[in-house]
């Protein structure tokens, strides 16, 4: 039915509609047909979804739609850094223009003691889309991870890396009060709790990210207790692995997260755009399927391969990092603080050493 009523459409616009001269309405209006055509052969055709909730066209849907974005990374990728930029304004005028970031760093003062007042004025005076996008996100996120753990980590490992970049991304700067208070624990924290609630509500499985490498993989071929104790599949390396994947996974997490505010300095659009708020869904959305997958082949010995949602998600990350670093290089080559330097490095080498300590010695 649906590949009839596209086809009588397209069967009337060809020869009857008169053709615009207007060369921006028409690649706006062929950008519109692209999608639509698209979006009827993955309702058609397009492989279902992890989960059968809340529809397998939902999850055909949203796999065109990535597809969709892929296309249109690619080929801004194959553009100049001002060509891209002004195509989107094809999308929308208001676009291709530099960009004015607000300084969230200024009079970091939290308590007066003389005018306490002014600390709901200061609390006030900080509510903007990055409070609705931090709650939403990890509510959002909670609600595809499944686990408290996991998902603190990572915001409190987002908070650092703001710490860190903020001689890059002049946006990411921000009162001590700012990131730990209102970010982390409230909106953040809020965020987790809600998501984590709400699954709780609908009776859904948790997962338990930290417990991948803390519960032996026994061989189930062999029978006695004894049998499996000697079984080499009951190995610290397999317990090694595991905690590299978990770990990975984090941080292709916020690599896909820092990748919107790149993206935004480089092609000059706004975190509060509806383009930015389309990618936001399509990551979170999709992130769901994907941590499904990854949990799933991490945590079941029978299974085999990865989905294709998680090599979409990771084409679709990679072909931003490769926009970021063609048009953003002047932007990377940036230098850190020497003291942020000494503490990642200090950080690596602590998470390193916790990691062999763990995996190899404990």
């Amino acid at each position: 039915t649906l590949l009839l009523v596209l086809t009588c459409v397209l069967v009337f616009v060809a020869p009857f509609e008169e053709t615009p001269t207007n060369d921006k309405h028409n690649t706006q209006r062929y950008v519109g047909i692209f999608v639509t055509m698209s979006l009827v052969f993955a309702v058609l055709f397009a492989p279902d979804g992890p989960f059968k909730w809340p529809h397998p066209v939902f999850w055909r849907v949203l796999t065109c739609l990535c597809v969709v974005y892929q296309m249109g990374l690619t080929f801004l990728l194959f553009q100049t850094a001002d060509q891209s930029r002004q195509v989107l304004k094809y999308l929308d005028e208001s676009l291709g223009e530099p960009l004015h970031f607000k300084s969230y760093g200024e009079n970091c003062t939290f308590w007066d003691a003389d005018h306490p007042e002014r600390v709901v004025h200061k609390i006030w005076a900080e509510c903007d889309i990055y409070w609705v996008s931090h709650f939403l996100g990890f509510y959002l996120n909670a609600l595809a991870l499944r686990d408290y753990w996991i998902t603190h980590v990572m915001s409190v490992m987002f908070e650092l890396i703001e710490y860190s970049l903020e001689q890059q991304l002049p946006e990411l700067e921000e009162c001590w009060w700012d990131h730990w208070i209102l970010d982390a624990v409230l909106c953040n924290g809020l965020g987790i709790w809600c998501g984590m609630k709400t699954l709780e509500y609908l009776d859904m499985k948790l997962y338990n990210w930290r417990g991948l490498w803390k519960v032996p993989v026994y061989d189930s071929n062999r029978k006695t207790t004894m049998e499996q104790l000697r079984s080499p599949d009951w190995s610290r390396a397999r317990r090694f692995r595991r905690c590299l994947a978990v770990f990975g996974f984090i941080i292709s997490l916020l690599i896909m997260e820092l990748n919107a505010f790149y993206l935004k300095s480089v092609l000059w659009i706004p975190i509060s755009h509806w383009l930015q708020l389309v990618r936001l869904a399509l990551f979170l959305l999709g992130g769901a399927a994907v941590s499904r997958q990854v949990y799933q082949y991490m945590d079941d010995p029978s299974c085999k391969s990865l989905g294709h949602w998680t090599w979409m998600a990771f084409l679709l990350v990679l072909t931003e990092l490769a926009i970021i670093l063609r048009f953003g290089r002047d932007l990377l080559l940036i230098p850190l603080p020497d003291h942020v330097l000494r503490c990642w490095i200090a950080g690596s080498v602590g998470l390193t050493s916790w990691v062999v300590w763990t995996c190899f010695i404990r």
